[in-house]
């Protein structure tokens, strides 16, 4: 049998966020999630979580937007002068160079993983904002470092890519990596589909794909100004709402017979 992983990313963003994944797994859709702990609705989507104990929960580790956990001093190579994560591609630009240094990285992982736990939620998974862990240092880390607090589990990047950004992050995820071994769903999706697109379509070619276990990733959010203020990626977060709550979506999963699971299943 099939079995489905619908993971929602973003948990913690904002409070509209928030709603939105809480609706779609109390509507049988989401069945996970991944927290960004330094969201700035982080400690509300934990409390969440405990009212809704089947929902499982994961730490999104964000090491590209925000405030660290650590101390900005003690995490310089990580942020830019106003003590702030400084954005995907010069967080790819320190990853690739060594200009992020390896003992910063392992601190700030160790401490969001230490926050979620802390927050009540005995995390699922990892996985990371902007696809980051596909990068073969920072996995190389998130694997070495997880397993110690029991994190056995992450997202993998198996999957068909349908737009450069995919395939970069494909490609990225394809090169050697060291640390212990850490399972991953066989196959990912939903890269191709975040904003208005048709995501009960994609989710029925991914279903007809290889591996009995899929991932199919969403951002589903109401754009308040809340929402609007904190990221460009914003109206699209309702789009993608309306479409994983449609009578579209939820056919998909009962024609391809798919079972509903969370990361604790695999």
């Amino acid at each position: 049998m099939r079995r489905l992983i619908v993971n929602a990313d973003d948990f913690g963003l904002t409070s509209g966020v928030n709603r939105a994944v809480v609706e779609c797994y109390q509507r049988g859709v989401v069945t996970s999630a991944t927290l960004m702990v330094n969201g700035r609705a982080a400690v509300e989507a934990a409390l969440l979580a405990a009212d809704n104990p089947g929902l499982g929960i994961g730490l999104h580790l964000n090491l590209t937007s925000g405030p660290p956990l650590m101390p900005p001093e003690s995490v310089p190579s990580l942020v830019s002068g106003d003590g702030v994560f400084p954005g995907l591609k010069a967080a790819l630009w320190r990853l690739t160079s060594g200009s992020a240094r390896t003992h910063e990285l392992e601190d700030e992982i160790t401490a969001q993983i230490d926050r979620l736990i802390k927050l009540g939620i005995r995390p699922t998974h990892i996985d990371s904002h902007h696809h980051l862990h596909a990068h073969p240092r920072l996995r190389s880390l998130v694997r070495k470092i997880c397993p110690r607090h029991g994190v056995n589990r992450m997202r993998g990047f198996n999957m068909s890519p349908r737009s450069p950004k995919a395939i970069a992050v494909a490609f990225a995820a394809r090169m050697p990596s060291s640390g212990g071994r850490m399972s991953t769903p066989d196959r990912f999706s939903g890269m191709e589909v975040m904003g208005n697109r048709d995501m009960a379509a994609a989710l029925r070619r991914s279903l007809a794909a290889n591996g009995d276990i899929l991932e199919f990733m969403c951002h589903p959010g109401y754009a308040d100004d809340e929402l609007v203020k904190s990221t460009s990626y914003n109206t699209p977060r309702q789009a993608e709402l309306l479409k994983l709550l449609s009578t579209a979506f939820t056919a998909a999963i009962d024609e391809a017979g798919a079972a509903r699971i969370s990361y604790a299943a695999l």
